[in-house]
């Protein structure tokens, strides 16, 4: 991992030093707001403040620490703050079970995931015959006479403020770092780094391309998937080239294609229409090295993935990795049209923020990312993830008084008439629609049914998150359907109809519809 000394990250560093040791005099607990963009290396920042911040006592105080993050990024962090310490030594980074004595060392960096800590059945969060648990390990902690720095990592990805301020208070912080990119906690500490610095010293890129140079009439019949694929795919290799004729050919530009969340009602398995038309159409397989696959239930040639001369050019995933995730070489950003929803939030911008070798190149075309899509205009938004609540907080016991008694046992019968039509369904619909003349007002005549995809748009990146509006098109091209779009698009539209007279249809009663409706015309 490279650690380049950056201006704005000693800046940093030294700002919070200068806050936290100012708080430190307070008689009352406090936090202190570090806010800094995606790309900015605010893991790397933090670990460089923690160390200042014992190497350069000056006091008696002693201090242990908790990490708290959401997802898998409290592991994320521990990697990287254990190779960043790992020639010094000077602060130790713990897992759960790694703590001895039902306490947090001193200069010991306790980490956490907040899901983890809100099942019921986790030992270290509720009380237990061991007294193996959050409060008691504080409290063990207290006594020997340290005090606690709390550091809520991306904190906009946890839950409500009144969660958090709950599980602040059984931590019992002396100091609270909320570290984000569009931080919820409100403080008159704050340490900001601008994201014109972070550009301008080559961490991230300045700006994200959307649909960049599209032309209707290379369409050319193929369906808007492959359209917008193909693309993304002359895009990279372009990059590869811009890269060749600077000398640099060990970088090899990375494309990430975001499948759709998987969704009961779909009609298509979006991972393997995509994994086919790369193997067809782009002779790009995990067999030949070209694709990597990072999915909860498939994961292949993942392994260095990240090293900027691997051989990988397309990654497809989901947001699981939205978070933490960091392949400096990622360029290219795919994202193709949910069927199942009207609007569609670009919410993993991120990936593709960060320059390859930490360095600006002078180039336009190397210096930002790219966004290919075929979501239709008016439909795309781009916006910080919205949070969930992880958090429990308080938990209850029955009294041992009370005796087991027997309440008899009531539910409502499956009600299969909200997920499934009758066959009577025909019947009726086909007299409706012979009575109210259906077919003489529809036009079956229409040689094209399109949608309006932006083209030579920018992203802003300096504005996602902020009330400023990040995303502006200049332009528009029209991608005429398929017939496996269309017929997509008509059994959407049937199970939105469905959903909007109160059912939640299975595929079969969809396919009922589509049968029916075809047969009155």
């Amino acid at each position: 991992m490279i650690y380049k000394n950056l201006k704005y990250k000693e800046t940093a560093v030294k700002q919070l030093l200068e806050k936290a040791n100012e708080l430190l005099e307070d008689s009352n607990s406090d936090n202190i707001i570090f806010k800094a963009p995606t790309g900015a290396g605010k893991t790397i920042i933090m670990a460089d403040f923690l160390m200042q911040f014992i190497s350069e006592r000056k006091d008696h105080r002693t201090f242990s620490f908790i990490w708290a993050a959401p997802r898998k990024l409290h592991l994320q962090s521990k990697e990287k703050l254990e190779s960043f310490y790992k020639d010094n030594r000077i602060l130790e980074c713990s897992n759960i079970e790694e703590l001895t004595d039902k306490k947090i060392n001193e200069n010991e960096i306790l980490f956490l995931n907040w899901e983890s800590i809100n099942k019921k059945d986790n030992v270290f969060i509720r009380e237990n015959e061991n007294d193996f648990n959050l409060t008691s390990i504080i409290n063990n902690t207290i006594e020997e006479g340290r005090e606690i720095i709390l550091v809520i990592d991306e904190s906009h990805h946890t839950a409500s403020a009144e969660n958090t301020k709950g599980l602040i208070e059984i931590m019992k912080p002396k100091i609270t770092i909320e570290v984000s990119a569009t931080p919820h906690m409100t403080s008159d500490n704050i340490v900001k780094v601008k994201f014109e610095h972070v550009v301008k010293e080559g961490m991230i890129k300045e700006k994200v391309s959307l649909n960049p140079e599209l032309k209707e009439d290379k369409l050319e019949g193929e369906g808007s998937d492959e359209f917008i694929l193909k693309e993304a795919l002359k895009k990279r290799e372009e990059l590869k080239k811009h890269f060749e004729k600077i000398g640099k050919k060990f970088i090899n530009p990375l494309l990430l294609i975001q499948l759709p969340d998987n969704n009961s009602l779909d009609f298509t398995n979006k991972k393997e229409e995509i994994e086919n038309l790369l193997a067809k159409k782009f002779d790009i397989t995990t067999a030949n090295g070209r694709m990597a696959v990072y999915l909860s239930e498939d994961k292949r040639n993942l392994e260095n993935i990240s090293k900027n001369d691997n051989e990988v050019e397309v990654l497809l995933f989901k947001q699981a990795i939205a978070l933490g995730w960091d392949c400096p070489r990622a360029y290219i950003l795919v994202l193709f049209r949910e069927w199942h929803s009207e609007k569609f939030s670009i919410q993993t911008v991120g990936r593709i923020m960060r320059m390859p070798e930490i360095m600006r190149y002078d180039i336009e075309d190397l210096d930002k990312g790219y966004v290919y899509t075929n979501i239709a205009n008016n439909n795309i938004k781009i916006e910080e993830e919205l949070a969930r609540d992880y958090f429990t907080i308080y938990t209850s016991k029955r009294t041992e008084t009370y005796k087991p008694i027997d309440i008899v046992s009531y539910h409502i019968m499956r009600q299969r008439e909200t997920t499934r039509l009758d066959p009577s369904f025909i019947t009726i619909f086909l007299k409706h629609a012979k009575k109210n003349s259906l077919k003489n007002k529809i036009n079956t005549k229409v040689s094209k049914i399109t949608d309006h995809i932006p083209i030579d748009g920018i992203i802003h990146l300096e504005n996602v998150g902020t009330v400023s509006e990040p995303f502006e098109v200049y332009n528009d091209i029209s991608l005429a359907k398929t017939t496996t779009e269309l017929e997509l698009a008509f059994k959407y539209f049937i199970q939105e109809a469905l959903h909007a007279g109160e059912m939640f249809p299975e595929q079969r009663s969809v396919g009922r519809v589509c049968t029916t409706s075809l047969s009155s015309f």
